[in-house]
């Protein structure tokens, strides 16, 4: 993650106003929820990486939706549209793992830390100016994730 002191002047201004302009989101009150020990667990991965199947619609700037990703989709057929100029993306061209770990999940599955992957994995836009936008997709998400028997999510923020 880039400190607003290593940005250009101008860029981290922007930045600051960003902020200042959108505020912080408001959560409300959510009861908290106990999911089954890990071993028992089904996890879907969600990813801020703008990630989508080739076919699939790209991410766009201050895009609010989100895309699906089967959990048997070869790595291969992912492609990232992240819209960030300041986005490096060496990193997920050497090893998608990075921004979205499904080889890292199965193996801990093996491994019987984890009780099951989910069939569908989620991806966002990060580079969102406003992230209050995304409530919509957000409930979209959670109840499909709920629908699917998925009892825990692991965000990878990028």
């Amino acid at each position: 993650m880039v400190r607003l002191e290593d940005l250009h002047p101008e860029e981290a201004e922007h930045m600051r106003n960003m902020g200042r302009r959108f505020g912080q989101m408001e959560l409300g009150v959510t009861p908290w929820v106990s999911p089954p020990p890990l071993a028992e667990s089904t996890i879907a991965l969600v990813t801020s990486a703008a990630l989508h199947r080739r076919d699939d619609r790209p991410f766009r700037f201050g895009d609010q939706g989100y895309r699906l990703i089967p959990n048997d989709t070869d790595p291969a057929d992912l492609v990232q549209t992240h819209v960030s100029v300041n986005f490096d993306r060496t990193h997920y061209q050497r090893d998608v793992n990075v921004v979205l770990p499904l080889d890292r999940m199965r193996e801990l599955v093996e491994a019987g830390e984890v009780g099951a992957v989910s069939e569908w994995h989620y991806s966002v836009l990060g580079a969102n100016p406003n992230p209050s936008r995304l409530r919509d997709a957000a409930r979209d998400m959670a109840q499909r994730m709920r629908d699917s028997g998925v009892d825990c999510a692991m965000l990878t923020p990028v």
